[in-house]
């Protein structure tokens, strides 16, 4: 009874085990079936939208195009010397080579322009510009564009500036096939049939096929064209000529029928199941159209689907083995499946979360750019709950000391970006709906969206919301972070365009520090202030670098830098450019008049502010490469030829008075060259030996006129001047004022009175 029983139990067990797997793969070929068309579905949208927008960029193109040569034509009509080619039957040949060369500069000023006529009914000619060997005079009887003759026997069927779609030959003994969109300015007078001038453009029309076929680059395969109402074919391609007629076509009836918005359908289009994508007509009542291989789009999700099919029977196949050895372990197949489903759901979504990251910051760099409406549609497609037309603005947060950041968390720093957006977010969600943003580098931004349009923020209320930011972030991630407010705006467009300030804001943290609250509304305030530089400073500045003084060279230069801090960021920029120029020029000085071939190079990797945080990371460059001139300058004096320096200077000061003292006589008494003492004696003290020759004689002449009675000429030959002339002459140059106001000086009384009575 117990066997009997027990392969009982067997059979109804396997019936019970074979029933759950066969539930277990229909349930996955049901649900994977789902999955098929509802992500075909969803890959349509997608391809729609993206061929819908690239069908609209080409639209603006040919109305920009339209406008621009509209623009063009009439400039060309109401030019001074292109109206003579219209109105003038007899013209010198100077004026028609001034006309052509302005047609030429005309034609060349925009790339899509394949030729410009410049008709004259007076004298039956064509002014040609082209960019071949067309360019000249033609008689219309010789025109080698036949086409633009019959053109002008019907010009009352076009309108003036609109684009008319034409083939035609040129050349006169070897034709050349062309197509082009023609564009018409013309005068009529008293309402006759035939034109009496006419300025015609021709736009390629392989220039505009380029451009659709650039839009639709991510799909080689792809085919865009432009037909009228009556399905005649507006654009060239290569499959297909200009004007040629596709309206026996079946999908193209159901285009020329469809009064509908731009849409889409799917049809065989030449043998091939296609998505067909087309807008609705523009202003001249043509139809935008691509073709898509439906197979492209559905490729991927074709192997997706045979390979959840392949693991359907595996899985079949796994169950019953597993029923026939280990009827206890018949749970396995089924947690497979579903960690297997868990899995393509979690890439899935992280997935979702990546493109829609890349949306978000293209759009805020303004990589990518929608109209309110296909940005509110992209906004619901990433279960976003922001509303484009409510007040937002964005908030800049900025990791500081990111290098260090960089360097302690290294592959999970995106990890710490996430907690950082989800703190922030968390923060700011009860007053507005929020999207964080990785901007890349040390940068998040928050993108928020008023909950209420008549709510009212105060500034103080975000710096309370700002400070919580950071109090969280500083308690839970042991991080401090430098936050910029944008000013509120109307919408999330508006937003987007003053990003760039709110970045050139955040920059100002070099001077507010590190965890600092900043408004771009008072930065971009500072773009109002004048700078000028202050340059009897900076000459002050490399006096003390050349004579070594680190300690006045560094007070002037944080006197320098501490005034850009309330100006602009260019200000900023261009300043500390300056002075590090300066400071390379005082390098170079040094080496060259002292020959001090040691001094150190000024490594100027950091001259690009947004790349420092403080202002500090600028200034530590700077103060080093002072001490270490400061330190050079210092060991070059402390070397054996000061002993020398020490003895020219006592040859002076003993022998000043002689007028015969010279560079020669010194270079005598040292057993020296001249030649080589002067230079010498200048490297080591950037001065010339004649100069302090004649300082050491001015100073001697400046204390007898202090302290003697003697006349100005007995001093002058007192102190070594052959000539009082010359010691006037200097002396005046050296001290601004002659030898007889400076003995006065040592008198107020008398100076005064000298004075007055001149």
């Amino acid at each position: 009874m117990i066997k009997h029983w027990s392969k009982e139990h067997k059979k109804v067990y396997s019936r019970i085990l074979l029933g759950s797997i066969g539930c277990v793969v229909i349930t996955l070929l049901i649900t994977s079936t789902i999955l098929y068309m509802n992500f075909t579905s969803i890959a349509l949208k997608q391809v729609y939208r993206s061929d819908s927008n690239s069908l609209n960029q080409i639209k603006t193109q040919l109305s920009t195009m339209t406008e621009t040569v509209t623009s063009l034509s009439s400039q060309i009509y109401y030019d001074s010397a292109v109206s003579k080619l219209l109105y003038y039957a007899d013209l010198n040949i100077y004026d028609v080579i001034f006309a052509q060369q302005q047609l030429d500069n005309y034609r060349a000023s925009l790339p899509f322009i394949e030729s410009i006529y410049v008709y004259n009914a007076k004298s039956n000619q064509f002014y040609i510009s082209s960019n071949n060997s067309r360019s000249g005079i033609q008689p219309k009887s010789e025109l080698d564009d036949d086409g633009i003759l019959d053109l002008f026997m019907k010009f009352k069927e076009h309108r003036p500036f609109q684009p008319i779609p034409r083939t035609y030959n040129i050349g006169s003994v070897q034709t050349t096939p062309v197509s082009s969109y023609t564009y018409l300015c013309y005068s009529v007078i008293d309402d006759n049939k035939d034109l009496n001038t006419a300025v015609v453009v021709n736009i390629s029309a392989s220039w505009l096929g380029l451009r659709m076929d650039q839009s639709g680059k991510e799909i080689s395969e792809n085919n865009t064209f432009i037909i009228n109402q009556d399905g005649i074919l507006y654009s060239s391609s290569d499959k297909q000529e200009m004007l040629t007629d596709i309206s026996d076509k079946t999908y193209i009836q159901k285009i020329i029928h469809d009064t509908s918005e731009s849409t889409y359908f799917v049809d065989t289009v030449d043998g091939v199941k296609s998505l067909i994508t087309f807008t609705t007509p523009d202003s001249l009542g043509w139809k935008y159209v691509r073709i898509t291989p439906y197979s492209n789009i559905t490729q991927e999700i074709n192997e997706l689907r045979y390979r959840i099919l392949f693991i359907c029977i595996g899985i079949l196949l796994l169950g019953l083995l597993i029923s026939l050895t280990l009827s206890h372990s018949v749970y396995r197949p089924f947690d497979k499946v579903i960690r297997k489903f868990k899995t393509l759901e979690t890439e899935r979504r992280n997935h979702q979360h990546i493109l829609k990251q890349d949306f978000l910051r293209n759009t805020i760099l303004g990589r990518e750019t929608n109209n309110a409406e296909v940005l509110q549609q992209k906004l619901h497609y990433f279960n976003s709950e922001l509303m484009v037309n409510n007040k937002s603005l964005i908030v800049l947060i900025r990791i500081d000391q990111f290098p260090t950041v960089l360097e302690k968390y290294k592959e999970d720093i995106k990890l710490l970006k996430y907690a950082i957006m989800n703190i922030c977010t968390e923060i700011s969600s009860p007053i507005f709906q929020v999207e964080a943003i990785d901007m890349g580098d040390d940068s998040l931004l928050l993108l928020l969206n008023f909950h209420d349009p008549l709510y009212i923020t105060e500034r103080d209320s975000l710096i309370e919301m700002a400070e919580l930011m950071q109090l969280s972030i500083t308690k839970h991630l042991k991080l401090s972070i430098t936050i910029t407010f944008s000013p509120v705006k109307e919408s999330i467009e508006q937003c987007i365009l003053v990003y760039k300030q709110v970045l050139e804001a955040s920059y100002h943290r070099l001077f507010k520090g590190y965890g600092s609250i900043l408004f771009s509304v008072d930065i971009m305030n500072l773009k109002t202030k004048e700078y000028m530089f202050p340059v009897h400073k900076e000459k002050q500045f490399i006096e003390s670098l050349m004579s070594g003084n680190a300690e006045k060279a560094r007070s002037i230069y944080i006197d320098i830098v501490g005034e850009i801090s309330e100006y602009s960021f260019t200000v900023v920029q261009l300043v500390v450019s300056h002075l590090a120029l300066t400071v390379n020029n005082v390098l170079r000085t040094l080496k060259k008049n002292n020959a001090i071939l040691t001094l150190p190079e000024f490594d100027t990797t950091f001259l690009l502010p947004n790349h420092v945080e403080t202002i500090e990371e600028i200034n530590t460059p700077y103060f080093k490469i002072f001490e270490e001139i400061s330190e050079k300058i210092e060991e070059k004096r402390n070397t054996k030829q000061e002993e020398l320096i020490r003895k020219v200077h006592q040859i002076i000061e003993r022998d000043y008075s002689n007028s015969n003292l010279c560079i020669n006589s010194i270079a005598d008494e040292l057993s020296m060259s001249p030649i080589y003492l002067s230079r010498l004696y200048k490297q080591l003290t950037t001065k010339a030996l004649p100069d302090i020759i004649s300082e050491m004689r001015l100073n001697k002449a400046k204390e007898l006129l202090k302290t003697s009675e003697c006349t100005i000429v007995d001093i002058a030959e007192k102190t070594g001047f052959t000539s009082s002339s010359y010691f006037y002459r200097l002396f005046k140059n050296s001290t601004g004022i002659t030898p007889s106001d400076y003995r006065k000086k040592r008198d107020p009384l008398q100076f005064c009175a000298a004075s007055e009575k001149k």
